[in-house]
């Protein structure tokens, strides 16, 4: 059940040959000519703030790469409440199903573009490239990855662990992607943490309180912080 989406249309040299993000995401293991293949079976959409991309159970139609801004997916649990698994970034993929319905909803955090991918057209051509099979092998088992590190900090960690664990493990994603790993943003807000950490908003706001207190972060803005101790966070996380 998508919301209407702007669709830009490009040609093959300025949306794929020159996406920034090629390095990075799983078109890495496409030639040129794969990439014009590629393009013909996708196109390229932007996501407003908070827009709903699909929800948990709706029937899977499409796969995503983000190419822009961060994406959340969560699950609606059965008394109502949301349970964030993660947050994605730039080349990271999602879209993952069962049965033909998705697994879980995604909105988008900010302005959001990504690759928008038919599931039956890509299903086709992935039958016929094994290197690019192997890799969406990969990236969909990060959507996995993403559910047990979720698991495993709050069966672990008390709040002050939980928050730096958070915190370490953003600035390590942004590095992955080739961005400044400090001072870090996070776009998300400080009730999605909350949720994602298993900790009501106000644990989320003191905790932030003494990781500046015992001088490991510096709070810049609501939306981005400096780590000025990477050590002491490690620390706290192991």
């Amino acid at each position: 059940m998508n919301t209407a989406q702007t669709i830009y249309q490009h040609n093959s040299h300025t949306r794929c040959s020159l996406c920034k993000i090629r390095s990075y995401s799983f078109c890495r293991c496409l030639n040129d000519k794969d990439l014009q293949i590629f393009h013909d079976i996708s196109t390229e959409k932007k996501y407003r703030n908070n827009q709903n991309i699909f929800l948990q159970q709706d029937k899977s139609s499409n796969l995503y790469n983000i190419t822009e801004g961060n994406v959340k997916i969560y699950q609606l649990l059965n008394d109502g409440r949301i349970q964030i698994i993660g947050f994605l970034y730039p080349g990271d993929f999602f879209g993952s199903y069962k049965n033909g319905k998705y697994n879980y909803s995604a909105d988008a955090i900010g302005e959001v573009r990504a690759c928008v991918f038919a599931q039956e057209k890509l299903d086709k051509y992935i039958e016929k490239n094994i290197p690019l099979a192997k890799e969406l092998l990969h990236l969909t088992s990060h959507e996995l990855t993403l559910a047990q590190d979720r698991m495993s900090v709050l069966g672990k960690f008390g709040a002050t662990e939980r928050l730096g664990k958070f915190i370490f493990n953003v600035s390590e994603q942004r590095k992955r992607i080739g961005w400044k790993n400090n001072p870090i943003s996070l776009p998300m807000t400080r009730q999605d943490i909350a949720d994602y950490l298993g900790l009501t908003i106000e644990t989320v706001s003191r905790e932030f309180s003494k990781l500046k207190t015992s001088n490991i972060i510096k709070i810049l803005s609501a939306k981005q912080i400096f780590i000025s101790d990477f050590e002491k966070l490690v620390n706290i996380t192991t």
